[in-house]
């Protein structure tokens, strides 16, 4: 699917650096135990939550503005709303901790 919006087009842009961004801040913190990083990933969260919030509130005026593009503003708006339960799920996994004795 060709994505012929620009805001579609950022969006997307931004929900990739958010995965990716986390993912690293996870794996980091999964590796090292550096005690900052979960500082850090907590400050992260907060950014890209605000971000993302944003964001969101553009890709909603814009799916009404331009309804007729309705199948790229969905599939743009799903894909972005995927990052919530990773997000949920890598807290999860900072909370449970289940390598905690795996790599040390």
């Amino acid at each position: 699917m060709q994505i012929i919006q620009s805001i579609n087009r950022n969006a997307l842009i931004i929900a990739t650096f958010s995965f990716l961004l986390g993912t690293i801040l996870l794996l980091l913190h999964l590796i090292t135990y550096w005690d900052k990083v979960i500082i850090i990933g907590l400050f992260y969260v907060l950014i890209a939550a605000a971000l993302n919030g944003i964001t969101f509130i553009g890709l909603l005026a814009n799916t009404i503005i331009n309804h007729h593009y309705y199948k790229e503003n969905l599939t743009t708006i799903s894909i972005f709303l995927l990052n919530i339960p990773i997000t949920i799920g890598y807290f999860l996994i900072v909370v449970n901790n289940p390598f905690h004795n795996t790599f040390i």
